[in-house]
């Protein structure tokens, strides 16, 4: 199989990332797993009836016993086609969330350029983690999550830009680094048992707090609604996660603002 690189064709990774939510769909049915779209995939099915129309991801949220459950089958019965990816999978993997990957397209981020970890086309696959009441406390736990993720992410890529500024922040990131990747997820993971509430959340997204603490009443129940002519199922209280994440969310952002994640992609033919 040659590798060719093609022009950046979002309607083709639509193609791909929609193909890919149907196998785990799929998946979830097969095995009994609740699932839910949510951020810009439940926005886009709300707003566009499908993808918006410059976004070039797809997010999925499960309950977290749900969430281990697929891990655990992923990781027992492998499919070909397609690579679950998390931390436990792929040592070099920084972040808190999965993503299920396919192989027909390469997507590149400018973070995983030579860490020669897996970066097929994907949608991601986040745990919904139980979040503390008091939001002083729910920011802190996010905080600390990301402290945990940025080191990883810093052992990924050295020229990552970490984004502190305190000298005594940096000189605590520098010495973490020190430590093997599993011992820094070891910790990370540690900190979700203690700081868990009554709320839930959703952790290492592009939000953050507040808007990734949910009420956990808007998960009580799923109802299915189209995207792309499909079927996947959304959370009961989708208005008020849309709200609580992006405000008037049938309000456009402005031109600017309208933009993706990827770089390029690479698409594979034999």
């Amino acid at each position: 199989m040659s590798k060719q690189e093609s022009q950046f064709d979002l309607a083709e990774l639509h193609e791909c990332e929609l193909e890919i939510l149907k196998y785990f769909r799929g998946l979830c049915e097969k095995y009994g797993l609740k699932y839910f779209i949510t951020a810009g995939t439940l926005l886009g099915a709300v707003r566009h009836g499908g993808f918006i129309p410059w976004d070039d991801d797809v997010d999925v949220v499960m309950p977290r016993k749900d969430y281990n459950r697929l891990a655990k089958i992923m990781r027992s019965c492998p499919d070909a086609d397609y690579c679950y990816q998390d931390g436990r999978s792929d040592k070099m993997y920084p972040f808190y969330f999965a993503k299920l990957r396919s192989n027909r397209y390469h997507v590149y981020e400018e973070i995983f350029e030579g860490s020669g970890i897996n970066n097929g086309c994907y949608i991601d696959i986040f745990p919904l983690d139980r979040c503390p009441e008091n939001e002083k406390t729910a920011a802190v736990y996010f905080k600390i999550n990301l402290f945990f993720t940025t080191a990883l992410m810093a052992k990924v890529s050295p020229t990552y830009p970490i984004g502190y500024r305190k000298k005594i922040v940096i000189m605590l990131l520098n010495f973490v680094k020190l430590f093997p990747c599993g011992f820094i997820k070891f910790f990370r993971e540690a900190t979700r048992k203690m700081f868990a509430g009554k709320r839930l959340c959703t952790i290492g997204g592009a939000h953050g707090y507040p808007k990734e603490s949910y009420d956990k009443d808007w998960f009580r129940e799923s109802e299915l609604i189209e995207f792309e002519g499909e079927k996947f199922s959304a959370p009961i209280g989708r208005r008020g996660l849309l709200e609580n994440m992006y405000g008037d969310y049938m309000t456009y952002p402005e031109e600017k603002e309208r933009r993706g994640h990827f770089i390029k992609i690479v698409k594979e033919e034999t």
